[in-house]
């Protein structure tokens, strides 16, 4: 796929991962989902990571995970897979993996450890064969939450960025130091906003496109919001966006559980999460449905 002739504005999510009973990957239900995923506006799917049950994958559970999402949507979605490794070794070699079998992007995170990232982005940038994109997350696993600190400088996320293997970059929850790291990284990558509520906000100050979990379930929506802001037509988009606060806030809340019940409400595979996170109350679910009816959220388009 030609990733730079998707259109404008990008929405990528990172796909949940339905389970069976036995606590398998239902292989068969990603590629359902996938295929349901076709007939919208979402522009294609982050594999393998940031959707709160990464770390109970295994790498080979991911890999073929990628299999399945391909064998539905190769050249009709771009396709994302996420790399979690702060090794440079070890990010190349799942970047290798990934490639081989057909993925259009490397999803790659900022290290935490700060004395390592210029080694690790100068080596990785430098020998990665395929186009990638750089997050601004500081803690995987978590994405209801917002992190507290930054994971590198303005300038050095320029730097980064401007490498020409770089597709574009994953911005974090921190918009004021969003604002700043937009003056570094060039208008010709692509800039995206990391969750729902964020949208109108950060379009205003330069976000092109959007990786966040609520896409999943309303890309239609958020595309539309996204649209008005680079349109100039800031006051409509605010207000769409606020339509879906309550909706990203109880859905999220709850982690992968959350996200999985609205998928299942809306007629995707989502199930419960794998063991041991939890699954949600009855409590949790009803506010889950009312939140989407609010929303005006009755199917995914």
């Amino acid at each position: 796929m030609n990733i730079h002739k998707i259109e404008s504005p990008i929405l990528v999510a990172p796909s949940p991962t339905p389970f069976t009973i036995e606590g398998s990957v239902d292989y068969k239900g990603i590629e359902n989902n996938a295929e349901k995923w076709l007939t919208t506006e979402l522009s294609g799917f982050v594999l393998g990571t940031e959707n709160g049950e990464e770390q109970l994958l295994s790498f080979q559970e991911k890999k073929d995970i990628c299999k399945s999402v391909i064998s539905v949507a190769k050249d009709k979605k771009i396709i994302i897979a996420g790399i979690d490794n702060p090794s440079v070794k070890g990010t190349l070699e799942d970047a290798e993996n990934y490639i081989k079998l057909g993925v259009d992007v490397l999803r790659i995170r900022i290290p935490r450890r700060r004395d390592t990232i210029d080694t690790y982005f100068d080596e990785v940038l430098e020998k990665i064969s395929a186009p990638v994109l750089i997050i601004h997350q500081m803690a995987p696993g978590g994405f209801s939450n917002s992190m507290t600190t930054e994971g590198a400088d303005p300038d050095q996320i320029g730097r980064f960025c401007s490498n020409d293997i770089v597709f574009g970059y994953i911005a974090s929850h921190l918009v004021r130091f969003e604002m700043m790291t937009r003056k570094f990284v060039p208008k010709d990558k692509q800039f995206w906003v990391p969750n729902a509520m964020l949208m109108a906000a950060q379009i205003l100050e330069g976000a092109n496109g959007a990786c966040f979990m609520l896409g999943n379930i309303a890309p239609k929506l958020c595309r539309k919001i996204m649209k008005l802001g680079l349109e100039q037509n800031y006051i409509d988009s605010k207000k769409l966006n606020e339509s879906l606060i309550d909706a990203d806030w109880s859905i999220l809340s709850r982690g992968a559980a959350g996200l999985k019940y609205a998928m299942d409400l809306l007629g995707y595979a989502g199930g419960d999460p794998r063991s041991p996170l939890n699954t949600l109350s009855n409590k949790a679910k009803s506010e889950i449905e009312m939140a989407l009816k609010r929303a005006g959220i009755s199917k995914v388009e």
